[in-house]
């Protein structure tokens, strides 16, 4: 769908911090997908199918409590290097993005909390969902 081609190119717009982005089937599958040019994959893509065929399988787990706690909408791993999220777009399809966690660039210290803009990344996401 033509749809999420665009999602995946106005999210690497957004942020250039966004390493990589993809929607993935139910299966786990990666149907579309952008990887920012200047940037090698730390994670081979085999690794990276495995995580997304884990994180269909959570977020099927999680729809389970949806009556109780609402629909989710997100989650992130953070890692020392890369934050990884995953997002349900609809009942069949996953976006997946990789995201840079740089060290604080005044003490080249670790960065706990380096903000992910899930907010801005959220109104993309329905912003294009909501487009036909």
């Amino acid at each position: 769908m033509e749809k999420y081609e665009k999602l995946l190119n106005m999210l690497m717009d957004f942020n250039s911090d966004i390493r990589f982005a993809a929607v993935c089937d139910k299966n786990g599958e990666i149907l579309w997908n952008s990887k920012r040019t200047n940037v090698r994959n730390m994670v081979p893509l085999s690794d990276t199918k495995k995580t997304l065929q884990r994180a269909v399988s959570a977020w099927e787990e999680r729809s389970k409590i949806a009556d109780i706690v609402g629909r989710g909408m997100y989650v992130i791993a953070a890692y020392e290097k890369i934050k990884r999220i995953t997002i349900p777009l609809d009942n069949k399809h996953i976006l997946f993005i990789s995201i840079d966690n740089p060290p604080l660039r005044s003490t080249n210290k670790k960065s706990y909390g380096h903000l992910v803009e899930m907010g801005k990344i959220m109104s993309i996401v329905d912003f294009v969902n909501s487009a036909n």
